[in-house]
């Protein structure tokens, strides 16, 4: 009831007074709200948005403020609604880091394109991207992108050869054949799957072939020969194994 008696309000201001009130107080910004934010401040944000207590309103170019919040490489996207008269609901949408830069002294945030985000923060824990040139790189954390963060934190560095083929090393030393950046949501799917496998085996694997996700393999300590690993269930979960296969 008091939103339609305001609006009520501003509609007879605009009828009564024309374009000038327009200018008045009355649509200037009191109620700013930033949600979505996480590695940058609600006040960096606004900052990008160029918006601020007293910004009118009324002539706010939602598209432009949008424009200038993407144009950041922490923003994958943004949504600007204003609401008259005096209120800016801004959400954003937050690039989520993937990795970091092997070879620089002080390591860099990579995004899934293989944007540089910026320095990466002391303790980080995101694998290392230890590949040169942007093609290569954007190819690994394509890879990475496609990983849920409980598989990614698992992952120690990423490796491009010059033919494009990934290898992954998880953090206890498990090298992981991955291919070409191709198919990266069902290699995603069926390294979980093999890694959820391999907890149950009695002896530990000491690596994982992924090149092609349909029929993942790993190879057990002794073994001669890999054994294949049905791709996940429906549940995430992989069924028993189905068959082995020479390296």
């Amino acid at each position: 009831m008091q939103r339609l008696v305001l609006i009520a309000v501003v509609v007879a201001a605009l009828a009564g007074g024309g374009v000038g009130v327009t200018h008045t107080a009355i649509f200037a910004a009191r109620t700013i709200t930033v949600k979505g934010e996480s590695h940058l401040s609600e006040p960096a944000v606004l900052k990008l948005a160029g918006v601020h207590s007293g910004t009118n309103v009324f002539y706010l170019d939602a598209d432009a403020v949008r424009a200038r919040l993407i144009a950041d490489p922490w923003v994958a996207d943004a949504t600007v609604v204003r609401r008259l008269p005096s209120t800016v609901l801004i959400t954003i949408d937050e690039v989520r880091p993937v990795g970091i830069t092997a070879s620089a002294q002080d390591p860099l945030l990579l995004a899934q394109d293989g944007t540089v985000l910026g320095p990466a923060p002391a303790g980080t824990r995101l694998p290392a991207v230890g590949t040169a040139g942007e093609t290569r790189a954007s190819g690994a954390t394509r890879a990475l992108g496609a990983m849920p963060t409980a598989l990614l934190v698992r992952v120690r560095s990423v490796t491009v050869a010059v033919d494009g083929r990934i290898t992954l090393t998880l953090r206890d030393g498990v090298i992981v054949t991955y291919g070409d950046a191709t198919e990266a949501d069902r290699k995603a799917q069926a390294l979980r799957a093999v890694i959820t496998w391999a907890r149950n085996q009695p002896i530990g694997v000491i690596s994982i072939d992924v090149s092609s996700p349909a029929v993942p393999t790993a190879r057990l300590r002794g073994a001669t020969a890999a054994t294949a690993v049905a791709p996940p269930t429906p549940s995430g979960s992989p069924v028993s194994p189905s068959s082995t296969r020479s390296p």
